[in-house]
This record gives C-alpha cells, structure tokens and sequence, in this order.
C-alpha cells in the first residue's frame, strides 16, 4: 500500500478520520501519501437536473463551498499538528487537500480507483442522499479495502485485530487487505465456524487465535460481542456475500455492523 485517499463528511469527523489515515500511514510499510477529499455536489446531483433555478443553484453551490471551506480549517490545523512545518515533511509524507465539485461516479472513477486504502465515516443519519450513495460506491465500485472509523474513536487501531473467517472471495481479499495491518499487530483473533475452518494459508507468518462462532441467530451482534471481548481495536471483515436485493429481503451482517459502530471496520467486497 502507497497511498491513502480519506473522504470526509461530517465536521465532527474531520480528526477522527485525519488521525486514521496517519495511523495507517505510520503503521503500514511504504504507505507514504494520504489525499483528503472534500467532494462538493453538483446542484444537479442534489437538486435534479430540471426543476431548479440559477438562484438555488448558486445558493447550494455556495453552501458546499462554505462546508468544504470549514473542512479546510480543520485540515490545516491537524496537518500542522500532526506532521509540523512544510519543510518538516519533505521526503516524509505528502499530504494532499482536494474540494473539486464532482459527482458520485467520478469520485469512485477519478479517485477511489487509484488509491490502496479509502478512509471513510460511518454511515451517518445527517448525510445527504448523494453522500450514502458515495459510501455505497466506495464498497462496491472502488475494488479497494475500505476502512470504516466510528465518530468517537480515539485511540490506536490496529494492535488488536479481530477478522471474522467464512470462505468467500470477499473474505479473501478483505484478509489479503488486512496482512498490510495485522504483521504489526500485538495480537490476532479469527472468528471461524465449525464448518469453515481458517486455510492454513490465509494468514501466512501468524497463527492468530481462533474462536468458534456459535450463534448464528444475529452473526453481526455475535462478531461485535466476540470482538468486544477480545477488546479489538479492529474489525475485518469481508462484505456483502448477497446480492442486494437478498440483503434487502432478509437483512445483511455487513448492513448491521455498519448500523452499529463499535471499533473501526475493515471492509473489502
């Protein structure tokens, strides 16, 4: 991994998922950039592409720009707290602040394609349509580990890392993900069922400790109660086995995990 891409949202959020993203950079050999995306919607993203008028149009464009401008602050401050001076961070770390107005798909296209780890909220009840739909991009469009951190966080992720085995190719590639983060981890739990015992393979150079999961009524609250038992700073996990349409139906561990924000999520499709 080389390059970080953290997507904010939320103001309250802004240190929460900066302190991540250098986290990661710090813990994970050859990560040397982090990009922070402050993406401004379109009017016609949010308001349709017939039906509004210039006035509206103008109005939302300069609310964005004023919500991307208070990111900026807070960014400014962090980075100079974190990292110092620009001088300080030649040949370091390259950080880098991006606010272009842009769609969905571009996002995920322009951006998310090119990085090696995206940083990301939690779903949160007061974003906007077009920010869920970005979140849901992110899952399933980028082909990139995702890295869910809760609002509250404030403490080392990556020392006590819980994964949670099935064997599935989105299972694989989110344990592939997670090598870059668990070679450095204090400790290492694997979830696994009496019927999908862990490859020998999976985790080459560990032999992580295994625990049998049991309940099968509600697997989401049993991983987080087995990771809160093991008091996991991480959660792996691979996403969304279902088609959506099923997950809708029937209900979704990944969907309740992300509903029930506990400890930072890694989570690959």
């Amino acid at each position: 991994m080389q390059r970080c891409l953290v997507i904010l949202s939320q103001l309250d959020q802004t240190e929460v998922l900066l302190g991540m993203a250098a986290q990661a950079l710090s813990r994970i050999r050859g990560m040397r950039r982090i990009d922070v995306l402050a993406a401004r919607e379109p009017p016609e993203q949010s308001l349709g592409h017939i039906g509004f008028s210039d006035t509206q149009a103008q109005t939302l464009r300069a609310s964005q720009q004023d919500w991307a401008d208070a990111l900026h602050t807070r960014f400014q401050h962090w980075l100079a707290q974190e990292y110092g001076a620009p001088a300080d961070r030649l040949g370091k770390v390259e950080v880098n602040w991006l606010d272009p107005e842009i769609t969905v798909d571009r996002i995920i296209a322009g951006y998310g394609k090119d990085a090696d780890l995206l940083v990301l909220g939690f779903p949160d009840s007061r974003d906007s349509a077009q920010k869920h739909v970005a979140t849901r991009a992110a899952i399933f469009e980028s082909g990139r580990p995702v890295l869910f951190v809760p609002p509250f966080w404030d403490q080392p992720s990556g020392d006590r890392v819980f994964m949670a085995w099935k064997d599935t190719p989105a299972c694989r590639r989110a344990f592939l993900a997670a090598r870059s983060f668990v070679g450095a981890a204090k400790a290492v739990e694997v979830a696994v069922s009496a019927t999908d015992p862990l490859p020998l393979d999976i985790l080459p150079g560990l032999t992580p400790t295994q625990q049998q999961l049991a309940d099968t009524r509600n697997i989401g609250q049993a991983l987080l109660d087995m990771a809160g038992a093991f008091h996991a700073d991480m959660l792996v996990i691979g996403g969304y086995q279902h088609t959506m349409l099923y997950s809708r139906l029937m209900g979704s561990v990944t969907d309740y995990i992300l509903a029930n924000p506990r400890m930072p999520v890694l989570l690959q499709h």
